[in-house]
């Protein structure tokens, strides 16, 4: 491949750790724009397809991209019933915790959207595809989950500093470390991108709606509740779950997967 990919090729890994702060910059322009909140949300939506783009010309023609499934749909049924299950199970402790509550809003569904194509293509859309095209083949999917879930995890502790308690940051990195390990999973089992973006989306529209402790994207929790540790416990299972969809015995299917979007 020619020199333009050279950090790719020498440093795979700090590769995919630059991608995050580049996308970053690149999907933050409409807010330095001074859109409107809303308006900025789906702008940003829109430059994160447009990154993705960009990154398969790239690195075409090697790089076949990532927006073809890649796997039946019966198979994807059931790479998601840990999401319906998750879903399903938060919504239980949600009531028993708050009783019910939906408020939806144009600025929750946009705020969602922006969350699953931004923050997808941020931490999974680019590094992703890097480390399973760049990193040696019999490491590459344990490094790949590994390094963009912590990163995603890690990230998430700076909503302390927009009004989130230390504690509660803290237990929203643990879990959102172990979503980033479902979210990888159904990426690598599925070679499309848009599958976990719009999990994260609906997820995330989901939260904002339904808990009332969740206000613009923040938990605002005072302190930590028996719901809320019940919410982690059930983040913790579901990327139990990721980990046993990439489980060793499932490496040759997303070797496969893997290779017909690179070819190297």
């Amino acid at each position: 491949m020619g020199g333009k990919h050279i950090i790719c090729e020498r440093w795979p890994i700090a590769a995919m750790v630059l991608t995050a702060p580049f996308a970053m910059v690149l999907t933050l322009i409409p807010e330095a724009l001074g859109l409107g909140k809303v308006a900025s949300n789906f702008a940003s939506c829109i430059v994160a397809v447009g990154i993705l783009f960009l990154f398969k010309r790239w690195f075409s023609p090697e790089f076949k991209g990532v927006f073809t499934l890649r796997t039946s749909l019966a198979e994807l049924g059931i790479l998601l019933l840990p999401w319906v299950a998750k879903v399903a199970a938060t919504l239980v402790s949600g009531w028993v915790d708050y009783g019910f509550y939906f408020n939806p809003t144009l600025l929750s569904l946009s705020m969602a959207l922006a969350a699953g194509f931004v923050e997808e293509t941020w931490f999974r859309g680019l590094a992703v595809p890097i480390g399973m095209g760049y990193l040696p083949r019999e490491k590459r999917v344990f490094t790949t989950v590994l390094v963009t879930s912590i990163i995603f995890g890690v990230i998430h502790v700076g909503n302390v500093f927009n009004g989130a308690r230390i504690e509660i940051g803290i237990l929203q990195a643990v879990a959102t470390t172990f979503a980033a390990f479902f979210f990888v999973a159904v990426f690598l089992r599925t070679g499309n991108v848009l599958v976990p973006i719009l999990l994260h989306a609906a997820w995330d529209y989901i939260s904002f709606t339904t808990d009332p402790t969740v206000v613009n994207g923040i938990m605002t929790n005072e302190g930590i509740s028996l719901g809320l540790m019940v919410a982690v416990v059930i983040e913790v299972a579901f990327g139990c779950a990721g980990l046993y969809l990439i489980r060793p015995a499932m490496h040759d299917k997303i070797d496969r997967i893997w290779s017909e979007i690179w070819d190297r």
